[in-house]
């Protein structure tokens, strides 16, 4: 289930799930299991549609009726992408998400202790967890943190001849921060390239992008974002830096949704790394880094 309790012997908690013949999501956790549970648990929310949100709802019901406080860590935050209105017509999607989940609030403000996302989207999604939430504590864990659990990939960024991509204007603070974290297991600060990138003003296509570099022979370019969802964005970076004589191509994203399947990157992409913030297959490119704040 995507919804897992953990009790203060790091032991799951069983939850029994179904859903009604008109739709409606039920959830039970039995009263013998509900008694052994301390006075605040953790809870690892892997959101991945409305279900799931429902279901953690109502879990979230269960345990704060029973007077049990929890520590929530939600992995990748539903709708961090939607994070302002951009047409007339159009929702404020992470607005409502983050006051979805204080829908519980008003009955027990004291209870929610703290909730953690990874590598969110922008500061917007903090910025409204603060705003419209009464969690006591609210943390963004950062993608260097998350890097550097993966002893694979930091070595790769901790040799000589790696050099760190940004992917377009937006990243340049988030990658900064991450070759910050990375130089401080260097010898010598490590090179960051910036590339821009442009996109049909009406489909919203990306059209081209551009590795602001001239020769990167020998170099191993190491690519970071927090989503990678179709992978257009890191199909054409990748492409300009083989055209650069790039003698390795890394990409690495907090959350890897990989729409379009891992065929894209094939012969562009030589590793690819991601969390286990969203379920995964199997691929002999990819590497899933197992993080949780709650080990």
């Amino acid at each position: 289930m995507p919804i897992q309790i953990k009790d203060v012997n790091n032991n799951l908690t069983t939850i029994k799930s179904m859903q009604f013949a008109g739709g409606e999501r039920h959830i039970h956790i039995a009263t013998e299991i509900l008694k052994t549970l301390s006075e605040q648990v953790q809870i690892q929310a892997k959101i991945n549609n409305s279900q799931d949100l429902m279901d953690y709802l109502l879990v979230e019901n269960i345990l704060l009726n029973q007077g049990i406080s929890i520590d929530l860590e939600i992995p990748y935050f539903p709708y961090a992408r939607q994070d302002r209105i951009c047409a007339v017509g159009q929702a404020f999607s992470l607005d409502i998400m983050s006051k979805l989940l204080n829908i519980n609030a008003e009955q027990f403000p004291q209870q929610r202790k703290s909730i953690t996302v990874w590598d969110a989207h922008s500061a917007v999604t903090e910025k409204l967890l603060h705003e419209n939430t009464c969690f006591l504590n609210i943390e963004n864990v950062q993608p260097s943190t998350i890097i550097l659990q993966c002893n694979e990939l930091t070595k790769i960024l901790t040799t000589d001849n790696s050099v760190l991509i940004c992917p377009d204007a937006g990243a340049k603070q988030r990658t900064n921060y991450i070759a910050q974290a990375i130089n401080r297991l260097r010898t010598n600060d490590i090179e960051i390239i910036y590339c821009d990138k442009k996109r049909h003003p009406e489909t919203g296509k990306i059209i081209n992008a551009h590795v602001n570099a001239t020769d990167l022979s020998g170099k191993v370019a190491v690519i970071t974002d927090d989503i990678c969802d179709g992978g257009a964005t890191f199909k054409g970076i990748a492409e300009e830096l083989k055209k650069l004589k790039c003698e390795h191509v890394v990409l690495y994203v907090t959350h890897g949704i990989f729409s379009k399947g891992f065929q894209l990157f094939e012969g562009l992409v030589d590793q690819i790394f991601t969390t286990n913030s969203i379920e995964q297959t199997v691929n002999e490119k990819l590497t899933v880094i197992d993080f949780s704040t709650h080990k």
